[in-house]
């Protein structure tokens, strides 16, 4: 198996240091997976939670990734600065770069529990900076720069950066031109073009997009609309215990608490503080991950896993 992580200054990996490094680093760097390429000259990587496809190719001077990364297939990553905080996940056939990718400006900031998934394409020519708890759906595609026939004609071009803020769900196949700023809260139509900026909480759509509802997010429910939800994604997990072999698991919803009760054994899911308690094993992590499917994420030190259905094993 090779790894092929290369770095010509200061690398820390999982909180240890190593000073000039060219060569394979099996040994200090405890992955598993099929071979890829990462080079950068400074280097911060949390290797004990880091997961990781095939075929990856990244190129940085600057490379920051957090724990609990997962990236897919495939995926190629290309600018002078790129950071992704915890619970990052990058999915298959992601692409960060093309034009004017290694310039002094082509810094990537993204923030912790952010997933960008298939197929997306950020060009950091300029920055581009990701906030908190946002999705990215597939196939997006984030621009810093257009330009293309002579401006001398009058023919138009545009350079800048593109700022998402935290809790943001910018959906399939979307496209965000250069000079943009999206505000916090805010939820986007599937398959709109952002050409202008979007405030804070708002719900917008179109292409090019406009806002169509002011101040709607985060909504304030109350308890009985809290309590419908949990039931029916509840009711929604436990159509899934026979496909994998989860016997004897018995929930409640009580007083902004989900009870899971497994014989003698008791875990505490508390949805406002977002926490865990009590008894662990893979029924309890498979609740977790169902939650995080459905919107309700709860972090911990530990990924996010989901028992295989029984057809799987055959």
């Amino acid at each position: 198996m090779k790894y092929n992580i290369k770095s010509r200054e200061t690398v820390s990996l999982g909180g240890r240091k190593y000073g000039s490094l060219d060569k394979t680093l099996k040994e200090v760097y405890k992955v598993t997976g099929l071979p890829y390429d990462i080079s950068a000259n400074h280097m911060e990587i949390d290797v004990d939670t880091f997961e990781h496809g095939v075929g990856i190719q990244i190129k940085c001077d600057t490379l920051k990734i957090g724990k609990n990364v997962t990236i897919g297939n495939n995926v190629k990553i290309n600018c002078t600065h790129f950071e992704i905080g915890d619970f990052g996940y990058i999915a298959d056939g992601v692409e960060v770069g093309r034009g004017g990718n290694f310039g002094p400006n082509s810094k990537v900031k993204i923030g912790k529990n952010v997933g960008i998934f298939e197929r997306t394409i950020i060009n950091p020519s300029e920055g581009v900076e990701i906030g908190d708890n946002t999705g990215i759906g597939a196939e997006v595609m984030i621009w810093t720069h257009g330009a293309w026939l002579d401006v001398l004609q009058g023919f138009p071009a545009d350079f800048g950066p593109v700022k998402i803020g935290s809790n943001v769900w910018l959906p399939a196949r979307g496209i965000v031109l250069p000079n943009v700023t999206i505000g916090n809260d805010v939820v986007i139509g599937i398959n709109s073009t952002i050409n202008r900026s979007l405030p804070d909480g708002c719900l917008a759509a179109g292409s090019p997009c406009k806002v169509l509802k002011e101040k709607v997010y985060p909504k304030k429910l109350t308890e009985d609309e809290k309590e419908h939800i949990i039931l029916e994604i509840l009711y929604d997990w436990y159509l899934l215990h026979d496909t994998k072999k989860i016997k004897n698991a018995l929930t409640k919803y009580e007083d902004g608490k989900i009870y899971l009760n497994q014989g003698e054994h008791q875990t505490i899911y508390d949805i406002e503080e977002r926490t865990i308690s009590g008894y662990d094993n893979e029924v309890v992590q498979d609740l977790r991950d169902y939650l995080r499917r459905r919107g309700i994420k709860i972090y911990t030190e530990e990924g996010f896993k989901s028992i295989s259905p029984k057809w799987m094993d055959k």
